[in-house]
């Protein structure tokens, strides 16, 4: 919310003018809470000041309880202010890149280094259709922000289309983790409550995935399918732990008798070479990772039902770690879709699943009507 000033982009040097490519950067933000004329002038003014310095110019439009904000400059600019200052900026929230561009050689706003257009208060001089026509594009920005994982964010903020992206194989650590004894939970809670369900353990690996420097990927019905690009898999090991610990913690303070007391999960971790890269045409297009690691990662997960653990991670994963975390060898075993025997860990330091036990928990909640 903070941008924008009036300086060309060349740069004079023993007399000639040199021309440095400039980005221009579209987003959208909604507003965090009521904003007043003076906010606006405060923003307007701030921005004005600080962008002649910094030589970024665009505008900047209020409708609704939503901004649109054209910035452009030099890159470098662009980005620290849009980083630095407008996404940590508390005014607004849910900010979205729509889109970037790179190479630009021609301001579309060279004379203001910062307009503001509050177009809730001249709503009368702009036709209707227009203005119904921005606030659907507003609105639909923000939905489809939430349906869109976070690396086609800074794809889309570093100027790049990602259906132009080309696929390549890489290392990564995958993560599959989803609820045990799901089906049971279908079978028999209510669709609103089901949903709560599946929504928490999906927050909870979400968050956890996240502080641990990867990615959610797909979400696969109940379960979360995440990667790691490090080129350890401590950051992926110690998202595995903060999941269950989470969903333990969660057990904890859920009330009596609520399904959120049995809600446990499974996680599985391989690490190895993926195809990452663009899958699916024109109606349906997919930005994923594809491979015999993936397939490994889920079969993992599905074995911890199995061996009565909660985390089971291939031997690659165990080598590429740096720090100590009780590696149990839970032996050779075989797996769907593997041409040989793989031999597994889990980590001593998390309890062990008590399969049936949980089982007979759940029979007992589904006899007492659990809903």
């Amino acid at each position: 919310m903070a941008g924008i000033a009036t300086v060309c982009g060349f740069l004079p040097v023993q007399g000639h003018a040199i021309f440095r490519a400039m980005k221009r950067m579209f987003y959208v933000s909604r507003f965090a809470r009521p904003l007043s004329r003076r906010d606006l002038k405060n923003i307007h003014d701030t921005a004005v000041k600080n962008n002649r310095r910094t030589g970024l110019t665009g505008i900047l439009v209020c409708l609704g309880d939503t901004f649109f904000q054209v910035l452009e400059g030099p890159g470098e600019a662009v980005d620290r202010l849009y980083h630095d200052r407008i996404v940590p900026d508390r005014r607004h929230k849910d900010v979205f890149c729509l889109k970037s561009e790179n190479g630009v050689r021609k301001r579309l706003f060279p004379g203001w280094s910062m307009e503001v257009f509050n177009l809730n208060e001249q709503s009368e001089a702009l036709p209707f259709a227009f203005r119904q026509m921005l606030t659907a594009l507003l609105e639909s920005s923000h939905t489809i922000a939430q349906y869109t994982q976070p690396s086609l964010f800074r794809l889309l903020e570093r100027g790049v289309n990602p259906t132009t992206i080309r696929p390549r194989r890489r290392r990564v650590t995958v993560l599959f983790s989803d609820i045990i004894g799901f089906s049971q939970f279908a079978e028999h809670l209510q669709p609103g409550t089901l949903i709560e369900l599946v929504n928490s353990h999906i927050d909870v690996c979400s968050r956890c995935v996240a502080t641990g420097g990867g990615e959610v990927n797909k979400l696969t019905g109940d379960g979360v399918m995440a990667y790691f690009s490090d080129r350890t898999s401590d950051g992926a090991i110690e998202a595995a732990i903060a999941i269950l610990r989470e969903m333990k913690r969660r057990r904890r303070r859920a009330a009596s008798g609520s399904p959120h007391r049995l809600l446990h999960g499974g996680v599985g971790l391989s690490n190895g070479l993926v195809l990452e890269g663009n899958v699916g045409l024109a109606l349906k297009r997919d930005f994923t990772i594809l491979g015999n690691t993936v397939n490994q990662a889920s079969r993992l997960e599905g074995l911890t039902r199995e061996l009565d653990v909660q985390l089971i991670l291939s031997r690659e994963v165990a080598r590429r770690s740096t720090q100590q975390w009780s590696f149990v060898s839970l032996g050779a075993r075989e797996l769907k879709g593997q041409s040989r025997r793989l031999e597994v860990f889990g980590v001593g330091t998390l309890p062990r699943l008590n399969m049936r036990r949980l089982h007979d928990r759940m029979e007992a909640f589904v006899r007492q009507g659990g809903r």
